[in-house]
């Protein structure tokens, strides 16, 4: 049995580590507790009834409380770091992969293992995106949101759906990016409307639209001229309506990425934010490539996307 017992990001970061972890325990035959999930178990078909947010799940047959919940993490988080069980912990020394490592041989010696770090998020993970693939149809099934929230993404496209040609979800990152990676990926509105009318121009002949989701304040005359919708501002909602889009774009966040991922949607990723956009920039989940830099301080270890 394997437990993440550490916690990894926000949503999308725990998204992508979950994921992960799930089609390695599918590949294996084991199975995975992640009561690091639980501020976002809640949302999800699979995990809202289940404390131990497993796979496969074990359903309960009320809904399990937040502080239950967060007692059993706490639980959990002293069981890793008591020495009684196996931890097997993440460095940043270098890309996490299943194939490179020795977690599996370490598993098998052990009845309980206890995983904790930060390289199952994000980049670290893209030499195991045939494995996500693989097993990505169980996976989707399990990340199912609730039916309150697919109903109200549903409505929203669909309103949407019959005033446009081309759907594309735009992620305008603002909150915490302000100081994420020194404001490296931080844009500001004109940018992304920069960004949005050459990508308006890949499609010749065609009415396109654009649902905006961001964490920040939004002006709408900013985007003038531009065919524009707001998503519904609610963290699940969003994020699978940019699932429903035909084209994502977005700065380098797990966010999009979980997005292209559930929806199968091609997703362009801002790095430069001067650069015009072709439609082969916009790769799918299975396609990301990066590069690693590694740094003798770890924390400043990073991965840096390619495509």
């Amino acid at each position: 049995m394997l437990i993440i017992s550490a916690k990894s990001g926000q949503l999308g970061n725990r998204l992508l580590l979950f994921a992960n972890c799930i089609a390695f325990a599918i590949e294996n035959k084991i199975k995975v507790l992640n009561p690091a999930f639980e501020e976002y178990a809640e949302f999800f078909q699979s995990t809202y009834r289940d404390l131990f947010c497993a796979y496969p799940p074990v359903r309960l047959p009320v809904k399990v409380s937040k502080l239950a919940r967060s007692k059993y993490y706490q639980f959990n988080r002293r069981l890793a770091e008591s020495g009684i069980f196996k931890t097997v912990n993440l460095t940043r020394e270098k890309p996490f992969n299943w194939s490179d490592s020795k977690f599996t041989e370490e598993l098998q010696t052990s009845a309980i293992a206890f995983m904790q770090g930060w390289l199952l998020r994000d980049g670290w993970f893209v030499k195991d995106t045939a494995l996500l693939q693989k097993h990505s149809t169980a996976i989707r099934k399990y990340f199912t949101p609730l039916e309150k929230y697919r109903l109200n993404v549903a409505k929203l496209i669909s309103s949407i759906r019959n005033q446009v040609d081309i759907l594309v979800g735009v992620h305008i990152r603002h909150g915490d990016y302000a100081t994420h990676q020194n404001g490296k990926y931080f844009y500001s509105i004109e940018q992304y409307v920069k960004v949005m009318k050459s990508v308006e121009q890949l499609f010749p002949n065609q009415k396109v639209g654009f649902l905006i989701c961001t964490n920040g304040e939004s002006d709408a005359k900013l985007f003038k001229g531009l065919n524009y919708f707001f998503a519904n501002n609610q963290i699940i909602e969003d994020m699978y309506s940019l699932a429903e889009c035909d084209y994502i774009v977005g700065p380098p966040s797990s966010y999009t990425m979980w997005a292209s991922f559930y929806g199968d949607r091609p997703l362009y990723r801002i790095i430069d934010v001067n650069k015009e956009p072709n439609l082969h920039d916009f790769v799918h989940f299975y396609e990301w490539q990066g590069v690693f830099h590694y740094r003798e301080d770890w924390s400043q270890s990073f991965w840096e996307w390619t495509n």
